[in-house]
């Protein structure tokens, strides 16, 4: 694991002075993940194995690195119940306590569900004392200001707060955000997976947050093949409406009947899979469809490989933190397609074609130009090469990029 991360080799002395501890002293660190398997991904860390369910670099695997090579003593607080004890050496620093998410099947029953948590890892923190807490934006921010008492919080950032390019103007949402600036209040750091997650923290911090930004990591390194015109689209998420899977095939099957060649594969499950299922049964296009499902790593780079465009159709009711499609494409020399809520493009420069969210006719314009125009489309697949050169450089990892905001704080 020595890779994922780049530190100097006096990283946990360095940190230690700059937060006035003694070279010797404890350092603790309680983090607040997101939903994800960081049980799974610990126990596949502390064997020295990447995280094999996920396409790219895991982040709580580079926490778990950093943190050891930080020799911090660490709290995790996980919705899943803790690894079973192995090496004294590795799981002597790093310390699971869980707290549960109650379901909910209405609003209200949400908001009591939110507090219920937010309250439960309030406490949680509190009886570990860290010197610093970094919490993700999963967890709700009516929780930020308890975590930060006495300590130092940094916030994980994978999503925006609001739509890019769309700041709340009605004044129901005016107010939210309002509420969330004072709620900001307690942030001290961010690590912030896109350009327009830094701008919301920036904004909602009246600058005083700058936060670090990160590039998403790969792995392995993919063999590319040469790509004369985009045939074959691909579709990689949740298949809910909000991720904008049927806009998609809306115009999918507007192109389809004059573009006999062309076909689309979804891959991804939710909520909508059924009623997404049952539209592309009855598509005259049905037998040029292809609907995969949930799949795992290994799939998800043999179905990019398999494609010659990658489209990320996000809807405006949606809040994009990323995407990280575009990078897992750009791995295999494949261009991508965003909506302009998608907060990817600075990060992927010309190797993305950008169309206005919820407007299925500027969708299907962008398609029918890269179809009709191969030399734009060849050059889209180039420009994928300066993507690929930050895919593979661990400086600009998320764990990198946390090392940094510990040393800014």
């Amino acid at each position: 694991m020595d890779d994922v991360i780049v530190v100097p080799d006096s990283a946990g002395a360095d940190l230690r002075r700059h937060l006035g501890l003694a070279p010797s002293a404890p350092l603790r660190i309680s983090y607040i993940p997101g939903p994800g398997d960081v049980v799974g991904t610990f126990d596949q860390w502390r064997e020295g194995r990447h995280e094999t369910r996920v396409p790219i670099i895991a982040y709580s695997l580079m926490f778990y690195e950093l943190m050891h090579r930080l020799e911090a003593d660490c709290q995790i607080i996980s919705l899943a119940p803790p690894p079973a004890p192995r090496s004294p050496r590795q799981d002597g620093r790093f310390r699971f306590d869980q707290v549960q998410e109650r379901a909910a099947t209405n609003r209200w029953q949400w908001i009591w569900s939110q507090h219920r948590f937010a309250r439960d890892v309030t406490a949680q923190v509190a009886r570990f004392r860290p010197h610093i807490v970094l919490n993700s934006t999963h967890t709700p921010a009516a929780a930020w200001k308890g975590m930060a008492r006495g300590r130092k919080l940094i916030l994980s950032a994978h999503n925006s707060f609001w739509p890019m390019g769309r700041p709340p103007a009605d004044p129901k949402n005016r107010l939210r955000r309002a509420l969330l600036a004072g709620q900001a209040a307690a942030l001290d750091g961010a690590v912030c997976t896109s350009h327009e997650c830094m701008r919301q923290i920036a904004a909602l911090t009246g600058g005083r947050v700058k936060g670090e930004v990160e590039h998403p990591q790969i792995v392995d390194r993919y063999p590319l093949q040469r790509r004369d015109r985009p045939s074959n689209l691909l579709f990689l998420g949740r298949t809910e409406p909000s991720k904008g899977v049927f806009l998609l095939l809306d115009a999918f099957e507007r192109l389809a009947g004059k573009h006999p060649d062309l076909t689309l594969t979804f891959a991804g499950s939710g909520s909508s899979e059924a009623a997404l299922r049952a539209r592309c049964a009855a598509s005259p296009h049905a037998g040029r469809i292809t609907f995969l499902g949930r799949i795992g790593s290994a799939r998800v780079h043999a179905a990019i490989a398999a494609s010659d465009l990658v489209i990320c159709p996000t809807m405006t009711s949606f809040n994009e933190g990323l995407a990280v499609v575009g990078f897992e494409a750009a791995a295999h020399g494949i261009p991508s397609v965003l909506s302009s809520v998608v907060p990817a493009a600075e990060l992927l420069g010309d190797a993305a074609s950008v169309f206005t969210a919820d407007d299925g006719q500027a969708l299907e314009g962008l398609l029918l130009h890269l179809l009709n125009d191969p030399d734009t489309y060849r050059r889209k697949c180039a420009a994928t090469a300066l993507v690929r050169e930050r895919l593979y450089d661990r400086s600009l990892s998320w764990g990198s990029a946390l090392f940094r905001s510990l040393m800014s704080l």
